[in-house]
């Protein structure tokens, strides 16, 4: 399911390096919960921008993550044409969005997928019990900031539904196997 060795200049090759990535994103979300909730409303244009940027970073959603798309993506219908270049110079497209780079998911990725999904679901139904509870508790403490800060609170819980699968993808990928085969270089023509 990630199928990146590396994201963002971060290293992803071991268990360890991709929880770090994770942990690093969430600490990110709540340095933008910070900021927001010590913002008052006009300042949460910036931050609402950024929703389809961080809300896919790690991918699943959309293409560029460390974490596989998990559909092909739509493509405007103008880049679907019968034209197609020869590539002679043999260099590598600069767009590797194009549907030609995009790889189906097999059939122990689909799996792997839906357990994300469904352990994500688990995650996300008892931290949303605890998201209302924490909500009534402050509104019963200070109704009028909380009313000021709701719209942003709800963002930022769709930041977290939107990238708690790619999540649990990235925590949960266990370990490539010890190299067994030795690499040999090619002999210099």
């Amino acid at each position: 399911m990630v199928d990146q060795t590396s994201f963002l200049g971060m290293p992803l090759r071991t268990q360890r390096q991709r929880r770090l990535l994770v942990v690093l994103y969430y600490a990110v979300l709540v340095g933008f919960a910070a900021i927001g909730l010590w913002m008052d409303k006009k300042g949460w244009g910036s931050l609402v921008a950024q929703t389809f940027t961080f809300g896919g970073l790690l991918g699943g959603i959309r293409m560029g993550g460390p974490v596989k798309a998990y559909d092909q993506p739509d493509f405007p219908l103008d880049r679907d044409t019968s034209i197609h270049t020869l590539n002679i110079e043999g260099r590598k497209p600069f767009d590797t969005s194009l549907p030609e780079a995009w790889v189906p998911l097999d059939e122990r990725e689909r799996t792997q997928r839906d357990m994300a999904h469904y352990t994500a679901y688990r995650i996300l139904r008892w931290s949303f019990g605890l998201f209302v509870l924490v909500y009534f508790v402050v509104t019963l403490w200070d109704a009028a900031w909380l009313a000021d800060r709701t719209l942003f609170l709800l963002w930022l819980f769709l930041l977290y539904v939107l990238s708690l699968p790619q999540s649990v993808v990235l925590w949960t990928e266990p370990q490539p196997p010890a190299e067994e085969l030795a690499e040999v270089p090619a002999p210099a023509r």
